[in-house]
């Protein structure tokens, strides 16, 4: 029978995809099933489907805020109070999304450790990774200067642009809100879709795999 399987369709921007990468890359539930990581771009939502992002309101930003560091709590995840450098309007995260889609066709064994150490640089040390300044040192840590060379060398190229393209079109053709947009596909082969860190609960129900204790979930 096969083994369950789980697709996170993911954009660095959003602090609530970062918690559920987190918990999908080290809870122990998570190991009993293939997960696949996808880059998208969020900005794109806003023009295809609407969505109106949380900085468009005081009182979003406000509750976000709390939000995120309720869960980072209950859920030992590593979080630092306040937001990015040049975050949220000042840079996008377009290249360096290109940077993980290249990473994860030119070294996929190695992309979920690039994934967790650009989201820790982000989200934990609040440096602006939207920029290749701050990025590509990270990418040569963790990948050495040959490999990382090729990645960001082939991040620019037509293929790696098209992809992400496509993998935006097809998360947000598929039904998505936002991210983080989760796949869930279990061992009879039923498929869901959830949206939120929030929901990580039910996708592991929905894969047959053991309880995810936490509040709320």
């Amino acid at each position: 029978m096969p083994r369950p399987h789980l697709t996170l369709f993911f954009d660095l921007h959003s602090p609530y995809s970062y918690l559920a990468f987190y918990v999908l890359h080290n809870s122990p539930v998570f190991r009993k099933c293939d997960v696949t990581y996808i880059p998208v771009l969020l900005v794109a939502f806003i023009k295809a489907i609407g969505v109106q992002p949380p900085w468009s309101s005081p009182n979003k930003v406000k509750y976000m805020t709390s939000d995120i560091t309720r869960w980072s709590r209950d859920f030992n995840i590593p979080w630092t109070p306040g937001w990015p450098e040049n975050y949220p309007f000042k840079a996008t995260t377009l290249k360096v999304q290109r940077v993980l889609t290249a990473c994860s066709l030119e070294c996929p064994e190695r992309y979920p450790n690039l994934l967790a150490a650009l989201y820790h640089a982000f989200w934990v040390d609040k440096k602006g990774v939207q920029l290749p300044g701050v990025y590509e040192p990270i990418v040569m840590s963790v990948l050495g200067r040959e490999v990382a060379g090729r990645v960001v060398e082939r991040s620019t190229d037509e293929e790696i642009k098209t992809l992400l393209k496509h993998h935006t079109d097809k998360c947000i053709a598929s039904g998505a809100p936002g991210v983080p947009w989760l796949k869930a596909v279990n061992q009879d082969g039923q498929e869901e879709y959830f949206w939120g860190f929030d929901h990580l609960g039910q996708v592991a129900r929905h894969l047959g795999l053991e309880k995810l204790s936490g509040p709320h979930l």
